[in-house]
């Protein structure tokens, strides 16, 4: 603990590199702490001077506005506090004392300093803590009103010194006592609630002085008056308290402070509890809590019966009342212990008082209120442990039950519900007095809450085995029921849905967990499933009664009398019986077959998925009820009910099939069980009802469930011969459907589809009893197709009966229906034999058709309709007769018109497939055949003109919908359109049907909507398909087809779609067509022979052209056009190319460009055929290229131009060059299809580079006053820029561009610096010749000068350089060009020359320096060197200067130096600048040329250091200095030792320039200064090496602080010199540190404050005999301009001093100019100026 605080003299030594926290003991381990303990030992008095003056700066820092100011300073308190806790804490204390007006924020702050120093983990000198401990006992007790902001870091200050050891803790209680006993009168109230805190955080410690601090404190207890002094003795007794509770639970004796505790009760409890602050009543009740078990046992038995009143009248007061029901539960708690008949007298009002504090309605978001709730519960819950007591609470809770007040009666089932779950067995004998109540209760309840109350209070007895009535059940299974409207005066709709999955979870759970319940579940549920009002939960009861059964299958029932047992019957006895209700005893059950009738209906309603799920899984158990032999049947057809119950029509068809197979099968073993079921089916007709009664509980839809029941009816009835049984039950059902609702508020559409389940019955029946269905529909026939009045007012049309009208389209619709369903399920013979003995139906249908405008009754007669059309064509081998009066049909049908907006759509798939029906049928009436070709045409207007309406992208939800409204129905059409097609072609296959379905599909195949165009051509294939199929070969049929030419022009397009479907139907109609010309023309069938090439290749074009990558579909149109100019006769050529071109307007643009790729390979094959043609070709095709939209269209066009005018390259590019600038696309296309003939590339490559060799790049201006504002370019060299713009990126040139590169890459580099900051040309001139000017205006138009301006010429030339080097693959050297975005903008040369080090690097590395390229390219260039363009002379100088660094030898290296000793006196600044920079890199070439060209070059670069220009482009000294750092590196260290001390005086002033380039190139040289000395110790006082070691020391600790710049560059600069630096000095540990941390290698980001604090240590223990020199040169860093540097500076002084060993006057300077910083404008100064002074006094 002494090492901690070494007293006074402590403070200063040296040591920083000690690990046991105390840098001052471990001072001797060297000869630097030897030193530094001797100066330590020398000045005792000086040091205590310094620390309190930087501590009382410091303390005034904690005012400073920012908070990370603040939190600095803090930082600095606690570092000398942790280092020096003894002195710290004295002058602490003083300085606190001498301001008595400190403010209560800055009094916190160091107060927070103080607590974290105190709260460490190692504790502080026993001096310290004292010192501590006083002051804040001072801040504790200063004011006595309360202070949370000074007090509770004081009171935490006190608390964490207790905590910390118990000599501590003696310590703090002593100081506490202390404080106490000095005070007169009643001690601060903070005091008390500090040593309650303490009691808490250390009960050990504090509980042997609780009696001494007791019993001085009682004398006063009465005297206090303030509330906060008694809530804070309040609190500290309380604690006290619970302390002496906590450790008489570990076994030792408290009973010792029983008579204090005595006293204190008295008073807290007869005096301060009349205190009318609540806070200090609640803190005075829970210190009575803890206290009450510690009074004497006597006392507690005698007052006993007198305190329960006194605590219940609290209650009346504004108390808190969950601490009065706590000190009560403590109070109840303690005497029941002791002697429970002490509180005989009082419990009747102590169990009255109870009941009133139970909360009805507990808010669970509110912990206080909960925690009330139960501690009154609790309450209950240790009365009810006494055996009396109990009788007396269950007394009490029945006459609340029966109590009026509802509130009364909620709190009776809380407090029964509490006891049955936590101590049922005392309470038992009242338990059955308790049912009988609630049975009341629950039949006259109404508020939800109230049953919700109920329903846990069934369900506590039902765990408790307490539930033998049948009511419990019925208000479980009554509730789980939901309103049909929900009275909002018994609860909201949220509790109402509550009380619903409460009752149905409590239900389950009944059925599947307690066991004593299952026989009365069984007999009451299943009476439950059978009645209408819980149709709603029929699943939940499905389910409970699949457990139920699960357990036993069987029902046990209650016998009343011995004569009830003879009327006991085995299962399948009962399962014979025909009886709905099975009587035993007492006890009435459903029969087995009504059950299975119920679940029959139920299950046909498959949208209640869980229902019916639930359903099977009873049936499956129940199946003993029924018959035990079904078992086998059900176990295999359940499950798969279950596995299909999400796929509906699957799982229909498996019910179907179900209920048929349980029926044979029951059949079978009774026959009567067939018509007793259809009889309970029919009986339970009342369960679903189509108008459903008003009930006051929620009734689902039941048209699903009353349809299933029908069809159930229907299916029974197969296996029922009963004539009078079988009438009835169709009678049932017509009379079913007739008495659904429809009216003006029921769609037509819902009526058809409630209907339906009637109807599709029907059809079942006619499976068996075709005949009377057929009687009972023609009579009804008869009556809706009656007139009901012929008199005189039926044709008054405002006379109109309503009523029967409806009627009349029910009957109607159900005839219609019925039929339609008759037809589909009855033996075809039979349907088709009635029909034809009797037309009354079928008339009635056309009769029907042709009236009603109703889309239902329409949609239904038309599947009637294909109905009978499928029983005529699968009997037409057995009934040849074909049906009459189809034509009227036929008429009627074609005739309903699918128009805008569409609403009859959803009938065209009937219409349509009746049509092909109808032709199939045929026969041989010639008056009823029916005309193909106009119920096509009418076909195609009606599909196409609505598929024209379905849209890619939607504008809203309504367009959306009505887009899938169309497509489904189109959908569904086109199948049957197809099939149309083919019954059409196959009835006439001739041509001449053909050309009708070609000339009805033509227009729609090239539709802008492309799902037009997908079915057009699906028909169109069909067609082709099918007329291949059954065409005929022979004299009769033609011998060419005249129209191949045309229809292949035509179907090109389309192969080419941009729609994938389109472009693979579209090859099969090409390959069909073709193979039809090759059928007419060779009369055989080209399929036949299956390895001709061509199908091969047609079969390879289908499999690939559904790609949508566009180079592969390319490939494909050259091989569809070899194809094709294969196949075709010549005759067809010129119609097939006028073709293609028309379809350049084609509205596909892929089609549009198919077209041209087709043309292009056709005339490359067929040309020499096209001779006579061309002509005309060419001017269509330019005409094409005007009109046409396309630009890859325009391509092909242009490609087959090309293709044309190769024979003449000279007249095709003279007249492209003429055209005015910018160019058009189509000649920019031109120029780059030029590119692929390589011969006239080249003539046109030498052209150029001839043109421009003697030519001006910019223009001398006839105008003066504009060629001072801006220079132009050139016209024609311009010119063929442009064009080379467009050549150069074509790959094909790239052989031309290899033997011209010397040539193309130095016109290119200079013309790209003549070109910076030019204007475009003037635009050219078109009067020159007036029939130029008639030819540009009419042909090509004049582009205006607009046009002409937006083009850079420096853009251009760019481009086109980087498009020659990219094309020769200088992948390196054009990337370069890119760097820069802004090189084309700029207006100097500062980018240019930017560019030119990569760019040279790039030229090394393609061309390799010593290659004869590389020589000529020199070569090249060196002629530029002398141009009179300034351009072209920085490009050359510039170039050459990048290309001394790669080291040139030989030839190539006198050439390049030459002309860069020649450009040190040019009169351009720049290129004596870049001059320079060339010479610096002078060092880096081979031994032999550095040795011959070092003295001029470092000659050069010495002057250019003093050389003042530094305004242009180039900053001469700054690139002098840069060149001196490459050579420095480069050469032997002896070659430039010489100038190494001068030099590094000379720079010196540059380490702190202002401009960031020169500081960084300065720091960098002194580093490469230093890089070159070794200092192997032998050097000499006055060798070179002792005089740059001066330097060394000297800018050693500046180079350090600039490290902290934000700046990167100085940064890393900074990092590479302080390592070369440190080598040189003799301290290993620090050259081994600057290593490992300022390496760059590492590439982890450098944490300064860390690095600079164990590097500054490690300096300070190597180099101790220069650390007042170090001090020195960083004292003027602390008026940095840099605030970094003036903050790291600070920092450095800070640890140095921890380690100087010598003491003199300049100690206290140095303080107090850090202390000045703390004063600093910057923040980040202010806060590092804290921290070093914390290193300056602090432990390091």
């Amino acid at each position: 603990m002494d090492q901690r605080g070494g007293g006074v003299g402590a403070g200063g030594g040296g040591g920083g590199g000690s690990s046991t926290g105390n840098n001052k003991s471990a001072a001797g381990s060297n000869a630097a702490g030897s030193t530094a303990a001797a100066a330590s030992s020398a000045a005792p008095v000086d040091k205590p001077t310094i620390l309190e003056g930087v501590l009382h700066n410091i303390f005034d820092g904690l005012t400073d506005k920012d908070e990370q100011v603040r939190l600095a300073m803090q930082q600095a308190i606690v570092k000398i506090l942790e280092t020096h806790p003894e002195r710290a804490a004295e002058i602490l204390s003083d300085h606190r004392s001498q301001q008595p007006k400190m403010s209560d924020q800055t009094v916190a702050m160091l107060l927070d300093c103080v607590r974290r120093v105190v709260g460490a983990e190692t504790p502080l000198p026993s001096a310290a803590n004292q010192k501590l401990i006083a002051l804040a006992l001072q801040e504790l007790t200063r004011n006595p009103e309360h202070v949370p902001l000074i007090q509770n870091p004081a009171q935490r200050i006190l608390v964490a010194i207790g905590r910390s050891s118990p000599e501590s803790c003696e310590q703090v209680m002593e100081a506490l006592q202390e404080k106490e006993t000095n005070s007169e009168g009643v001690a601060h109230f903070m005091l008390m609630q500090c040593l309650g805190l303490l009691a808490t955080e250390n009960p050990a410690g504090v509980v042997p002085h609780i009696k001494s601090i007791l019993s001085r404190s009682q004398p006063h207890l009465g005297g206090i008056r303030q509330d906060h002094i008694k809530q804070a003795h309040a609190y500290a007794i309380g604690r006290f308290s619970e302390a002496l509770l906590e450790e008489g639970g570990k076994g030792k004796e408290e009973g010792s402070c029983s008579t204090e505790i005595s006293v204190a009760y008295d008073v807290l409890f007869n005096q301060w509890l009349q205190s009318r602050e609540p806070k200090v009543c609640m803190e005075i009740l829970q210190a009575l809590s803890s206290m009450y078990p510690l009074l004497p046992k006597d006392r507690i038995k005698d007052q006993a019966a007198r305190l329960v009143p006194q605590i219940l009248s609290l209650y009346r007061r504004s108390v808190d009342r969950n601490a009065v029901t706590q000190f009560l539960c403590s109070v109840l708690k303690t005497n029941l212990t002791l002697n429970p008949t002490v509180l005989d007298g009082i419990i009747e009002p102590l169990v009255t008082h109870l009941f009133d504090l139970v909360c009805v309605y507990p808010d669970y978001e509110k912990p206080q209120t909960v925690k009330g709730h139960y501690e009154v519960l609790r309450c209950f819950h240790l009365l009810a442990g006494h055996h009396p007591y109990s009788t007396r609470i269950m007394d009490t809770l029945l006459i609340h039950l029966r109590n009026n007040s509802e509130r009364e009666r909620m709190k009776s089932l809380l407090i029964l519900t509490h006891l049955l779950n936590s101590c049922a067995s005392n309470i038992e004998n009242r338990i059955p007095a308790s049912i009988e109540c609630l049975k009341q209760l629950i039949l006259s309840e109404r508020s939800i809450k109230m049953k919700l109350t109920l329903l846990k209070t069934i369900v506590a007895l039902a765990q408790k085995s307490h539930i033998r009535d049948k009511e419990f059940v019925w208000f479980v299974v009554r509730h789980s029921c939901r309103y049909s409207k929900p009275s909002q005066e018994h609860g909201s709709p949220e509790e109402h849905s509550n009380l619903v999955l409460s009752c149905e979870n409590t239900l389950y759970m009944l059925a599947s967990t307690v066991g004593t319940l299952d026989e009365l579940l069984k007999r009451e549920l299943l009476n439950y499933l059978i009645l209408l009002d819980y149709t709603d939960i029929c699943g939940n009861l499905a389910k409970c009664l699949a457990s139920l059964f699960a357990k036993s299958p069987h029902i046990e029932y209650d016998i009343a009398g011995e004569d009830a047992a003879t009327e006991q019957t085995t299962p399948d006895g009962a399962a014979g019986e025909d009886r709905s209700v099975i009587k035993r005893g007492k006890v009435m059950v459903p029969g087995a077959e009504t059950i299975y009738a119920r679940c029959l209906a139920l299950l046909g309603n498959q949208q209640c998925i869980k229902r019916c799920s639930n359903i099977l899984s009873f049936l499956r158990y129940y199946h003993p009820q029924v018959n035990p032999a079904l078992e086998e049947l059900w176990e295999r057809r359940i499950p798969d009910l279950l596995l299909q119950i999400n796929r509906e029509t699957t799982y229909r068809q498996l019910l179907h099939d179900f209920v048929l197979e349980t029926n044979e099968f029951l059949g079978g073993l009774d026959e009567n069980f067939p018509q007793r079921l259809a009889s309970k089916l029919a009986d339970q007709m009342y369960l679903y009802p189509m108008q459903l009664p008003h009930s006051e509980w929620q009734l689902p839809d039941l048209s699903a469930e009353r349809g299933m029941l029908l069809q159930s009816v229907a299916l029974t009835l197969l296996q029922v011969t009963d004539v009078a049984c079988i009438h009835t039950k169709i009678d049932l059902i017509v009379t079913s459907a007739r008495q659904e609702r429809l009216d003006k508020h029921v769609k037509h559409a819902d009526y058809e589809r409630r209907i339906e389940p009637c109807a599709r019955a029907l059809g079942y029946i006619s499976r068996q009893h075709l005949g009377h269905l057929i009687k009972k529909l023609t009579e009804l026939a008869q009556v809706g197709g009656r007139k009901h009045s012929t008199g005189f007012f039926s044709n008054l049309h405002f006379i109109k009966d309503t009523h029967k009208e409806l009627e009349n389209y029910k009957s109607n619709l159900l005839v219609v229906k019925a039929f339609g369903r008759i037809m589909d399920e009855a033996d075809p013979l039979q349907s088709i034999q009635h029909l034809d003995e009797d037309d009354t139906l079928l008339g009635f249908l056309i009769q029907q058709l042709a009236i009603h405008k109703d889309q239902t009754i329409m949609s239904a007669i038309l599947q009637t309709l294909l109905s009978i059309c499928n029983q005529l064509i699968a009997t037409k081998e057995q009934l040849p007769a074909p049906l009459r009066h189809r034509k009227q049909i036929m008429e009627t049908v074609f005739n309903i018109p699918i128009e805008a907006p569409f609403h009859d759509l959803p009938l065209l798939p009937t219409i349509l497939k009746l049509g092909t029906d109808f032709i199939r049928i045929g026969g041989p009436d010639t008056e009823e055949c029916v005309d193909g070709g106009v119920i096509f045409e009418i076909a195609c207007r009606n599909f196409f003109g609505c598929a024209q309406q379905l849209k890619m992208k939607f504008d809203s939800q309504e367009e959306d919908e009505r887009n899938s409204f169309l497509a489904k129905h189109l959908n569904e059409s086109l199948p049957q359109l197809n099939s149309l097609v083919r019954a059409i072609v196959e009835l006439d296959a001739s041509p001449a049907t053909l050309d009708l379905i070609i000339g009805i599909l033509e227009g729609w195949t090239r539709d802008r909507n492309s799902e037009v165009r997908i079915c057009a051509s699906h028909v169109f294939n069909n067609t082709l398909e099918v007329y291949i199929k059954a065409m005929k070969i022979g004299c009769e049929a033609p011998s060419k087809f005249n129209q191949t030419g045309q229809m292949l022009g035509k179907i090109v397009p389309r192969c080419i779609d941009s729609n994938g479907t389109v472009r693979q139907v579209s090859v099969e109609i090409l390959q069909k067509t073709l193979e039809i010309a090759c059928i007419y023309e060779t009369l055989t069938i080209a399929s036949i022979d299956s390895t001709a090439d061509w199908l091969k290749e047609i079969e390879a074009i289908k499999e690939h052209i559904i790609t949508d990558e566009p180079k592969q579909i390319y490939n494909l149109a050259g091989d569809i056009a070899k194809i094709i100019a294969l196949r075709i006769s010549s005759f067809q050529y010129l119609q097939f190319c006028k073709t293609l071109l028309q379809s350049l307007r084609d509205p596909e643009q892929s089609s549009t460009i198919g077209a041209s790729v087709v043309l292009k390979f056709f005339i490359q094959q067929k040309g020499s055929e096209l001779f006579h043609a061309i002509p005309d070709l060419v001017r269509d095709s330019l005409l094409a290229l005007q009109v046409c939209e396309v630009p890859r269209a325009k391509s092909g066009v242009l490609k087959a131009l090309v293709a044309l005018t190769k024979h003449h390259p000279k007249l095709v590019c003279a007249e492209m060059l003429a055209q005015p600038l910018p160019y058009d696309p189509n000649l920019v296309e031109y120029w780059h299809l030029v590119c692929n003939d390589p011969d006239l590339t080249g003539i046109t490559l030498d052209n150029f580079l001839q043109l421009l060799s003697g030519a001006s790049l910019q223009e001398g201006g006839h105008d003066a006053s504009l060629s001072e504002r801006q220079k132009l370019a050139s016209g024609q060299p311009f010119a063929i820029f442009c064009a080379l713009h467009e050549m150069l990126p074509c790959k094909d040139i790239k052989v031309q561009l290899e033997a011209r590169f010397a040539d193309m890459f130095c016109m290119l580099l200079t013309s790209l610096s003549s070109y910076t900051n030019l204007a475009p040309p003037n635009p050219v001139n078109v009067n020159l010749s007036p029939n130029q000017t008639q030819s540009g205006k009419t042909k090509f138009g004049f582009v205006p000068n607009k046009d002409l301006i937006k083009l850079n010429p420096c853009q251009i030339a760019l481009e086109t350089f980087q498009a020659f080097l990219t094309n020769l693959e200088m992948e390196q050297i054009a990337s370069v060009l890119t760097v820069n975005t802004q090189l084309a903008s700029s207006t100097d040369w500062h980018n240019y020359i930017e560019l030119l080090t990569p760019m040279a690097i790039g030229l090394a590395q393609q061309l390799q320096l010593g290659s004869p390229q590389m020589r000529q390219l020199v070569n090249s260039l060196s002629k530029y060197v002398a141009s009179p363009h300034d351009g072209q002379r920085v490009a050359a100088v510039g170039l050459f200067s990048r290309l001394v660094p790669l080291k040139p030898t030989g030839e190539l290296a006198a050439s390049i130096l030459l002309h860069l000793g020649a450009a040190l006196s040019d009169p351009n600044a720049v290129v004596r600048g870049l001059s320079i920079q060339g010479m610096g890199y002078v060092g880096q070439l081979g031994e032999k040329e550095a040795k011959r060209y070092s003295e001029t070059a470092i000659g050069a670069l010495l002057k250019g250091v003093d050389d003042p220009v530094g305004d242009c482009l180039i900053n001469i000294p700054l690139e002098s200095m840069r060149g001196l750092s490459v050579i420095l590196r480069a050469l032997p260290s002896e070659r430039v030792e010489s100038f190494h001390v001068s030099l590094a005086i000379r720079i010196r002033p540059f380490l702190g320039n202002y401009a960031l380039e020169m500081r960084e190139a300065a720091i960098q040289l002194f580093g490469d200064i230093c890089e070159g000395k070794h200092d192997d110790g032998s050097s000499s006082p006055t060798s070179s090496m002792e005089a740059l070691k001066e330097q060394l020391i000297a800018n050693l600790f500046p180079l350090l602080l600039h490290l902290s710049e934000n700046e990167a560059a100085i940064v890393s600069a900074c990092r590479g010199t302080l390592q070369r630096v440190c080598r040189l000095l003799t301290a290993p540990k620090v050259v081994e540190m600057a290593q490992q941390q300022l390496g760059e290698e590492r590439g982890h980001q450098l944490n300064y404050g860390s690095f600079v604090l164990e590097f500054v240590k490690m300096i300070a223990l190597e180099l101790t005999e220069h650390i007042q020199d170090f001090i020195d040169s960083c004292l003027p860093q602390l008026r940095s301009q840099w605030p970094e540097v003036r903050g790291s500076a600070a920092i450095v002084i800070g640890i140095l001093h921890n380690f100087l060993g010598e003491r003199n006057a300049q100690t206290e300077a140095v303080a107090t100019k850090i202390a000045v910083l703390l004063k600093d404008e910057q923040a980040l100064v202010r806060v590092r100026a804290a921290t070093a002074l914390g290193y300056f006094f602090g432990d390091i």
